[in-house]
């Protein structure tokens, strides 16, 4: 059954970097906050459609497990659509990838371990690479690059949120109530910061593509993900999610002729390098201390 979740991830590792790319072309006819508020809808509807049996069995844990992971995912799809909307699909795929390294080092905060030197070398490789990646020629970086940065914090949140709580809920009735909680809060935000929606955009190849990222860019990928997620860890999750990025930008170079030249391939060569550094590296043979609560400040 391992072996069936680690494949799940992969399914789910390529239509996340498939969907930067669907996610950029709607954008160039959408605003970013009614573009994540159709998709989350729609996979809402489609779920609640197949999946309706299972409502029955809704309880109170599993709601406000639901709701944990819905905050998180609503906040990182949000940033990451508007920070999108500023920057290419394949930018947009290394640096929400920062995830991967930040999960084990705020697990290490919530267990009030110390990290480890794995860890540390990941994160400080990461984090040069996000510099080089990022960084204009005066030194200032992008808000879209920000707002990804914020987004990769909230998803490593979420993959954290997920391995704790879906071993002991339905990971069925958890997909509905985060995609529920995504999609309420994105048409909140839309409603009060975006202009009307035009209808007259919408012709045969945007909703091609809205439904791509109904189908297979939400509601597919997040059940399938948390269902392995069931079955395997977060840092064995985060490992496989690593290629996340490179399909981005294969697609997105591809698909979309983003650039990549020796600034890109350097920036996230070094950034892949601090996700494989922190994950690849058995936990087991880097011994940790646990933080004094007192002294941490926690």
């Amino acid at each position: 059954m391992k072996r069936y979740a680690e494949i799940g991830m992969i399914l789910v590792t390529i239509l996340w970097g498939a969907s930067y790319v669907s996610g950029k072309l709607i954008l160039d006819n959408m605003t970013p906050l009614y573009y994540t508020s159709i998709r989350f809808i729609g996979a809402a509807i489609f779920l609640g459609f197949v999946f309706h049996n299972r409502l029955k069995f809704l309880n109170k844990a599993t709601l406000k497990a639901g709701l944990l992971i819905g905050l998180a995912v609503a906040t990182g799809y949000i940033l990451q659509t508007v920070g999108l909307n500023y920057t290419t699909a394949s930018k947009t795929g290394f640096l929400t990838g920062l995830f991967v390294v930040l999960v084990p080092v705020i697990d290490s905060v919530i267990r009030r371990s110390k990290p480890r030197i794995n860890e540390i070398i990941g994160v400080t490789l990461a984090t040069i690479g996000l510099g080089v990646l990022s960084l204009n020629g005066d030194f200032s970086i992008a808000i879209g690059d920000i707002l990804l940065v914020l987004s990769a914090i909230s998803f490593a949140i979420c993959i954290i949120l997920i391995s704790r709580y879906a071993k002991d809920h339905d990971p069925v009735l958890l997909t509905i109530i985060q995609v529920a909680v995504t999609a309420a809060s994105s048409i909140i935000f839309a409603i009060i910061i975006e202009p009307p929606m035009v209808m007259r955009v919408f012709d045969k190849n945007l909703v091609l593509l809205l439904l791509f990222a109904i189908l297979f860019g939400t509601a597919v990928n997040t059940i399938v993900q948390n269902w392995a997620q069931s079955k395997i860890n977060a840092t064995s999750a985060s490992l496989i999610l690593v290629l996340e990025p490179v399909f981005a930008g294969v697609f997105g170079f591809i698909f979309m002729g983003d650039p990549l030249g020796m600034k890109e391939i350097s920036g996230s060569a070094l950034i892949i390098a601090g996700m494989l550094f922190t994950l690849v590296i058995k936990p087991e043979k880097l011994p940790s201390e646990p933080i004094n609560p007192a002294s941490a400040g926690i």
